[in-house]
């Protein structure tokens, strides 16, 4: 008699189970998607410009001298350690 209601209490749990993913399935929606809107970043124009520019601005700000000249110090110290005399001299190049 054990055996015969546990066979029917399985039986309505698999029916209730089935009968819970039907209305799941029914319940989802439709999902469409517009591929026209999808875009990578390669195809957006803007960017390359943008990046160009900042390239061209890098390349000219740390291609850039200081007018061609370059500064040489020259520090003497005597054998203790002592600073003897400083010597700056400007060389155009």
């Amino acid at each position: 008699m054990l055996q015969t209601a546990m066979k029917h209490s399985v039986k309505a749990l698999g029916a209730f189970v089935l009968m819970l993913l039907s209305f799941a399935a029914q319940a989802q929606d439709k999902v469409e998607i517009d591929t026209q809107e999808v875009k990578s970043w390669f195809e957006n124009n803007w960017i390359w410009v943008a990046g160009g520019v900042v390239l061209l601005l890098l390349v000219m700000l740390l291609g850039r001298r200081s007018g061609g000249q370059r500064k040489t110090t020259t520090v003497i110290k005597d054998p203790d350690g002592h600073v003897k005399s400083v010597t700056t001299t400007e060389e155009k190049i």
